[in-house]
């Protein structure tokens, strides 16, 4: 009898044990147990609608700007905390925004060298600083009722890399002289589960299938070929865009991508699905990677046939790569 019950306390303790080790497992880089950086910016049409636009550009918001706005700030930061409540990494905008303007490479405009083709405009900018996931856009209008406001929220999410809606949800609050922050809260909590599954289920395809961007491949004026140029890889012979299209295939996630243009000079692609992570240099741990990060290492691979690579990125999601001699 002693012997059954040093048995079943041994099983029991073996059982215990696992439990704990598996619910100590930090889960691994690209798995289904991670959640998106998101960053809560105002809803661009809102911010020119109010008046919250660039001196120099009506058409363009002005994010610091608006919020010097005590409504929007307080909007802005308590959508974010909502949001860190359900698990989510939060980017803040303020902090994005101090960031830009202590990077240098944003004292200069990025403008192609040829014919101006390469433009960023600030969300890119901001995106490209803060490499959040997903950009959670919020909107609100304020009707009065007497002493009480009545207000009613839009909130979009919409994908850093390619600017996609992904969900969108709509909520009012009841007429009240509650705080901005209460009267958010009142008017989220009806849809705020449904929309953040709706990131989630989007981010689990991400996961699965790559994020998606776009790369430009641009030839310079001392590039010793172009991209109809003959050359010779593995020993068959071929185009130089041909040779681009085997390594986005090799290295795509399941080889999805699609060319949509090419001539002698520029080459193309949209819907270039390319992994969240990248192994880091000299045996380094895997790291987040956005476009440029995943085409970079073609560097290597076009140095064979004589072409330099320098990369200018757009965002998270774009990237334009313009070939000269090496």
């Amino acid at each position: 009898m002693f012997r059954k019950y040093l048995l079943l306390f041994s099983i029991l303790c073996m059982v215990s044990n696992l439990h704990a080790q598996s619910s100590t497992v930090e889960p691994l880089p690209g798995t289904k147990a991670m959640k998106p950086i998101i960053m809560v910016v105002p809803e661009k049409a809102w911010c020119i609608n109010h008046g919250f636009t660039r001196d120099d550009d009506p058409n363009s918001p002005d994010y610091e700007k608006a919020l010097r706005d005590d409504d929007v700030l307080n909007v802005i930061t308590k959508m974010g905390a909502i949001m860190q409540e359900r698990g989510y990494p939060l980017k803040n905008l303020s902090s994005a925004l101090d960031e830009l303007k202590n990077e240098e490479a944003m004292d200069m405009a990025l403008v192609s060298k040829n014919d101006g083709e390469i433009m960023e405009n600030d969300l890119d900018k901001l995106t490209r600083v803060a490499q959040a996931d997903i950009l959670v856009n919020i909107a609100f209008t304020r009707t009065n009722y007497g002493p009480r406001d009545m207000i009613e929220f839009r909130v979009t999410s919409i994908d850093a890399a390619t600017n996609k809606q992904i969900g969108g949800e709509t909520g009012h609050s009841s007429a009240s002289g509650a705080p901005i922050t209460s009267l958010l809260n009142e008017s989220v909590l009806g849809f705020i589960d449904q929309f953040s599954s709706s990131i989630l289920r989007y981010f689990d395809d991400v996961i699965t299938n790559g994020r998606e961007g776009s790369v430009v491949f641009k030839i310079a004026q001392d590039c010793p070929l172009n991209f109809e140029s003959e050359i010779t890889l593995n020993g068959e012979t071929g185009e130089l865009n041909e040779a681009i299209d085997y390594w986005m295939n090799e290295k795509t996630i399941n080889g999805a991508f699609t060319q949509n243009g090419k001539t002698r000079t520029r080459l193309s692609y949209e819907q270039v699905r390319f992994p969240l992570f990248g192994k880091g240099k000299f045996g380094g741990k895997q790291k987040a990677i956005n476009m440029e990060g995943f085409i970079k290492p073609i560097t290597t691979f076009l140095s064979q046939f004589g072409l330099s690579v320098a990369t200018t990125p757009v965002g998270i999601g774009k990237v334009y790569v313009v070939l000269g001699k090496k």
